[in-house]
């Protein structure tokens, strides 16, 4: 189960209508809910924050929503547990929609792969430089995503439930790197980096 695939959710929600397990579609229905609320919240706070940018706040949802997780016993519905990351998903995914100018999606790898090999195939094609950028970008975002899959099986075989802490180090990472980013865009928006370019 993941909780940042709402389309399988709602497959399984249909599913368990149409089979009459009605336990297991109220608890579907539900996490559609905490999804969609997690959307209506990521919506309205962006109208709170310059230019939209809520990338700290969804940090913080995420960090809470480790931090919740850690106490759901193990025996619980695993959809019923991810609730948390069902909400923080969404608040994620509408955070950082974009870098370096490519849409890029933090909760999932499909879109990804697609941009990989449609870059490298444009670039095998027409050797235009530009698909060469794009290939790397997305090469640089699977693997980080799948590094994160690697870290997360091998946390969870050690730690089980309490795995779930090996990600705040990792928050730490995205709320720097947030920082790195939001000055490098002050400095352009300022000037301050064309002083740089010219000085050098």
């Amino acid at each position: 189960n993941f909780g940042s695939s709402e389309t399988a959710n709602l497959i399984y929600l249909f599913a368990a209508g149409l089979g009459g397990d009605w336990q297991k579609f109220g608890i579907r229905l539900a996490a559609l809910f905490v999804y969609v609320a997690g959307l209506v919240f990521a919506t309205l706070i962006a109208k709170r924050f310059e230019k939209g940018d809520i990338r700290y706040p969804a940090i913080l949802v995420d960090l809470a929503a480790c931090l919740v997780l850690a106490q759901i016993p193990a025996d619980v519905d695993p959809v019923l547990a991810l609730y948390p990351m069902f909400f923080a998903m969404a608040v994620q995914w509408l955070a950082f929609t974009s870098a370096s100018g490519f849409s890029s999606a933090t909760v999932f790898s499909t879109n990804n792969t697609r941009q990989l090999v449609t870059g490298l195939t444009e670039y095998f094609y027409s050797h235009e430089k530009s698909h060469v950028l794009r290939a790397k970008f997305f090469a640089g975002t699977l693997i980080c995503f799948h590094s994160g899959v690697v870290c997360g099986y091998l946390c969870l075989q050690r730690w089980h439930i309490h795995s779930i802490y090996a990600a705040i180090p990792l928050l730490g990472i995205a709320a720097l790197c947030t920082g790195i980013d939001r000055a490098k865009e002050h400095h352009a928006r300022t000037g301050h980096g064309e002083l740089n370019v010219n000085a050098t």
